[in-house]
């Protein structure tokens, strides 16, 4: 009896490891999701590791990628802008 307790505590805690690695890597992958979304990977990281990756992983699939929200807020400056100096011909993608 002693035995089977001895390989199910074995069998508990290299599950355990296991679980932890996944656990961490879905917390790299948020955080690689973030970096590439322009975000902090650090402070993703750290939300997915403590809260859930799968959290974290829809979290960041609400917010815009940073580098596309400059994108836009830049076009829609020049936009603005050329409206007033825009021709009557209409050049422009605005």
């Amino acid at each position: 009896m002693d035995e089977l307790m001895g390989e199910l505590v074995r069998l508990g805690f290299l599950l355990t490891l296991w679980a932890f690695g996944i656990w961490v890597g879905g917390a790299s992958v948020a955080a690689w999701v973030a970096w590439e979304k322009g975000r902090d990977p650090a402070a993703w990281f750290v939300m997915g590791f403590f809260l859930s990756p799968l959290v974290a992983l829809i979290a960041l699939s609400a917010v815009p990628a940073r580098h596309l929200a400059r994108v836009r807020a830049a076009q829609r400056a020049r936009c603005s802008a050329g409206s007033s100096r825009r021709s009557s011909a209409g050049a422009g993608s605005c």
